[in-house]
């Protein structure tokens, strides 16, 4: 599996585009979200999503590392992702096969009952 790391992007503005691009996504999916079920909210490089229980997920973005790591604070787990250009998404840097809008749409779907179309 070829995972991008800090040393593959070309540039910081490489990489914080490339952040900027799924959070976009992420956003995207949530304007026809009832804000009373889940809401998102994107300020200084960090995305929170929080749910109707006043859990949240947090994905924010790492640039020493070149990550994006995802909080889900309703469970006390977190994930590190780097990007894989290849397959053009987000993976986990443990390598188990883990990939960023997946785990946030499964997360959300059990928290909620969404099924967002993140993929």
């Amino acid at each position: 599996m070829n995972l991008m790391s800090a040393q593959d992007f070309s540039s910081e503005s490489e990489y914080r585009a490339c952040i900027q691009d799924s959070f976009k996504k992420i956003e995207k999916v949530f304007e026809d979200v009832d804000p009373d079920v889940a809401e998102c909210d994107q300020q200084f490089g960090v995305l929170t999503i929080r749910l109707a229980d006043q859990s949240r997920c947090i994905l924010s973005a790492q640039p020493s590392v070149r990550q994006l790591w995802l909080a889900l604070a309703a469970k006390g787990v977190a994930h590190h992702f780097n990007y894989d250009f290849a397959q053009k998404r987000w993976m986990d840097d443990k390598g188990k096969g883990l990939e960023l809008l997946s785990c946030l749409s499964a997360f959300l779907n059990e928290e909620t009952g969404l099924n967002l179309k993140l993929i």
